[in-house]
């Protein structure tokens, strides 16, 4: 029995012997698995990790451009704040002066010259003949320099000529015209007391820069050239007071 066991163990220690550098090559290359696996790693997140930076950047860019493709799309919005105005009346001699009641006279806002007269325009307000009466804002042209009294002679077919007054900050205004108390190419606007500034757009938004040529009440008279085809249909002002209600 003692001999069996022994042999026994012999067998076992030879086996063992066997068994062990088995073992011990497959923890190796176990273990060269591992490194390889990491080095190969470590290679692919120096090529990947600059890749990618490179992608947002390049993504970032991208979406930048096509935001700013779209703000270039948009149309510009129009400067200054539309307005518009009445049409005129002509109280030439089928009207007749019978019918408004001229309240100030005397505002010159402008001398003009035609192809062989001249003539002084003056601006002011007066107060229909009728049920409601209207104030209006008017312009009579007077030849040879003469000041109206609301009676005297008229130059030009289309003197005087009044639109209906309001409270806006351009209360009223005309556009020259042939035969009218202002040639064309001008325009004279009755302002807000308030306003320093007044610039006009026409509907391509193309500026006139209007000038302020006196007062009428306690309103402002701006004079301005513009295009005799093309009106003004937006307004920008400069107020003399940063406080005032209509200007913010």
């Amino acid at each position: 029995m003692i001999d069996l066991e022994r042999k026994l163990a012999e067998a076992l220690r030879e086996r063992a012997g066997e068994v062990r550098p088995n073992l011990d090559a497959a923890w190796a290359e176990q273990q060269r698995r591992q490194r390889r696996s990491r080095a190969a790693r470590r290679r692919l997140t120096v090529v990947v990790a600059p890749l990618a930076a490179a992608l947002v950047l390049l993504t970032s860019v991208l979406m930048a451009t096509r935001l700013q493709l779209a703000d270039s799309t948009l149309p510009a919005s129009p400067p200054g704040e539309p307005f518009g105005l009445p049409k005129p009346v002509y109280y030439d001699g089928s009207v007749g002066f019978g019918s408004i009641s001229f309240s100030r006279i005397g505002t010159p806002v402008g001398e003009f010259t035609g192809q062989t007269d001249r003539w002084t325009t003056y601006a002011v307000t007066a107060t229909t003949k009728t049920v409601p009466a209207r104030t209006m804002f008017c312009l009579l042209a007077s030849p040879g320099g003469v000041k109206p009294d609301g009676t005297s002679p008229q130059y030009g077919m289309k003197s005087p000529t009044c639109v209906p007054l309001s409270t806006a900050v351009v209360r009223s205004g005309y556009v020259g015209e042939d035969d009218g108390p202002l040639p064309a190419g001008k325009a004279i606007y009755l302002v807000d007391p308030a306003a320093r500034e007044l610039r006009l757009f026409d509907a391509k938004s193309d500026p006139s820069q209007a000038k302020a040529v006196g007062m009428l009440g306690s309103d402002q008279l701006f004079l301005a050239d513009v295009h005799a085809d093309s009106p003004p249909v937006r307004f920008q002002v400069s107020w003399s007071t940063p406080a005032h209600p209509a200007g913010r």
